[in-house]
Parts: structure tokens; sequence; C-alpha cells
């Protein structure tokens, strides 16, 4: 996998992903009240994840880690994000579902997309009509 970071690697191992299973303790298993019914896990390791990572990680790499997440039975992996205002939700590339996230902090809102919580709520408000606009349901 040449210059592919460790973390990376473990993600893509086949016992990593397919070898462990999560089991919830026996004083779960019975309905409890106040739990729902159904909880929405949403993967964001190909997205957030890998961009902390130092170096690059190749594209045909990415595709592998989202096929072989894919295999889990996982129903929502965030594959990429755009976060500069200069893009546009590309609601024909076929994304069933859009996401915003805005930052609690000034300092990390300009670190993170080099703009004001105050701006930010602003373009949310134009990737969030686009969406709607197109049937896309939109969460965060």
């Amino acid at each position: 996998m040449g210059n592919v970071p460790n973390a990376v690697k473990h993600c893509l191992s086949y016992e990593n992903l397919m070898g462990e299973s999560f089991r919830l303790p026996s004083s779960f298993q019975e309905k409890k009240v106040g739990f729902p019914d159904f909880v929405k896990i949403v993967e964001v390791g190909p997205r957030d994840g890998l961009q902390n990572e130092k170096e690059m990680v190749p594209t045909e790499i990415k595709i592998q880690l989202i096929d072989m997440l894919s295999q889990t039975g996982l129903s929502v992996i965030e594959a990429t994000s755009f976060v500069s205002s200069k893009w546009v939700v590309q609601v024909e590339a076929g994304a069933a579902e859009v996401a915003v996230f805005g930052s609690a902090s000034e300092t990390f809102s300009r670190k993170n997309i080099n703009c004001s919580v105050e701006e930010s709520m602003q373009r949310f408000e134009q990737v969030i009509c686009a969406a709607r606009q197109a049937c896309i349901p939109v969460r965060g």
C-alpha cells in the first residue's frame, strides 16, 4: 500500500472490518423505556478521519476503504465534503443526503472553513435551500 498511513492500513484490514462484531450487553437487550427504536449510524472515517492524515491517501485506497466499509452493512458512509463557498452542492451527482455542521467557536470556524460562525450560517442557508429544492434530506 505504499505511503498509506498505518491507521488507514488498519482500517482496510479485512479482520478489522469483518472480524469484530458489536454486541449489546444483556441488560440492554430488552426494551428500555426512553430509548429510541432506531439509531442512525453515520460512518465519517473516509471524510473526516482521512483529512487528518499527514500523508495524502491515494484515491484508489480511499475507494477500497469505502467499498470495504459498505460491506459491513453501514447504511450511510460520508465519503467527501464541500467546505469552500466556491463549491456548490452537486445534487446532480446523486447525493442522497446533505450534512451541515457549524462550529461552536470562532477560532475553530476560522481555522476549519476560513470564516466566522455567522458567515458559516449564511453559507449553510444556501446549501440547505439548494438541497431542499432538490428534495434531498438535510441533517446537522
